[in-house]
């Protein structure tokens, strides 16, 4: 059986100070995210020996490939690579983009060939071996380009922003694909993505970087029930704010807001609540809510036959409404309007 990954990554590069800890074991998928400028691709390529410089060290299956003076160069280690384009020969057809990483290793073409049909047939691609890359769709390149990277068996997969470049459904359709393929792969697989559905459903485990800092890691289900960050919860989809806690269920923001919980949780706590339980109205509301602000609308983003509602004021936060809700209120961008949550939908954990 294979061993894992343990790597630290420590490099400055420009402006960004990385320092990253990432470990797996073997067959686990590990996702990262964090916002642009963040050291996802930078500490993808310092996994690949693409960057040097970097301090720290990596350790994938059993093996030093980074540490003091051992630096093994990109070609001396067991990588596959996949990236948002899949970087195809256009003059080769499919099975012999697949075997280049085989040829280049000094296998001889008729076992190279018989290894890049097997990925193919895995991908689901057996009947395409022989189409050239503009005979491909867009999803069909990127299961081409995933049988590259998987026919060498690397020790450490990396797939950077893999499905980025595909149009909804295409996406749908090739990350069914990418998951079933991976769960039969034995290494280690780092993937960076910005989608979250992308993350949630073939990561093992997750690991935000920001500023070139861990903020969180977890397990998928973790990271749900408690983010950590307000880019976290943004990445999961909740209304999440540092404050204070009392007994008796006052949380006061940094900012300055108290909000009110059933929920209470006394010191240094993240409070946080899911856009679909704040309630708007034209006028204040009366009644059971416990947390009312008057609010102005940044913004309105459709989301198939609900609304994503940006409130911003004495507190910012989100609002999940209907398509209904938005033609009833007649909500518009700049608009004034009085926001709700009940106490008993607002959770607190320390920090």
């Amino acid at each position: 059986m294979r061993g894992g990954l343990d790597a630290r990554i420590r490099l400055t590069r420009g402006t960004l100070d990385l320092d990253v800890e990432l470990a797996a074991g073997p067959g686990e998928v590990v996702g990262v995210l964090g916002p642009n400028g963040g050291g996802k691709t930078t500490t993808v390529l310092a996994l690949a020996g693409v960057l040097t410089g970097s301090d720290g060290w990596v350790r994938v299956d059993g093996a030093t490939w980074h540490e003091g003076r051992v630096r093994r160069a990109p070609d001396q280690r067991h990588v596959g690579l996949m990236l948002a384009d899949p970087l195809l020969f256009p003059n080769l057809p499919a099975v012999e983009n697949v075997a280049y990483g085989l040829r280049s290793r000094g296998v001889r073409r008729p076992a190279a060939r018989r290894r890049a049909l097997a990925e193919l047939e895995r991908v689901g691609l057996g009947p395409q071996a022989e189409a050239r890359p503009r005979e491909l769709s867009s999803g069909q390149a990127a299961r081409v380009a995933l049988a590259r990277a998987l026919a060498t068996d690397p020790a450490l997969l990396l797939l950077d922003e893999p499905l980025s470049a595909l149009d909804p459904e295409t996406r749908a359709r090739t990350r069914s694909d990418l998951a079933a393929r991976l769960a039969a792969y034995d290494g280690v697989t780092v993937l960076v993505t910005h989608d979250p559905l992308d993350a949630l459903t073939l990561a093992d485990r997750l690991v935000f970087i920001e500023n070139g800092r861990v903020t969180q890691a977890g397990t998928p289900g973790e990271v749900l029930r408690q983010p950590r960050s307000p880019y976290v919860a943004t990445v999961v989809g909740l209304n999440l704010y540092a404050a204070t806690g009392d007994s008796q269920g006052h949380a006061r923001t940094d900012s300055g807001s108290v909000l009110m919980t059933t929920d209470p949780t006394e010191g240094p706590v993240w409070v946080a609540f899911s856009p679909s339980a704040v309630s708007l109205h034209r006028r204040e509301p009366e009644g059971s809510p416990r947390n009312t602000w008057a609010l102005r609308i940044s913004d309105v983003t459709l989301h198939g036959q609900t609304a994503r509602v940006g409130l911003t004021g004495p507190i910012d936060l989100t609002a999940e409404v209907t398509m209904e809700s938005i033609s009833a209120l007649g909500l518009r961008v700049g608009q004034q309007v009085w926001a709700a949550v009940k106490a008993t939908e607002v959770r607190t954990y320390p920090r």
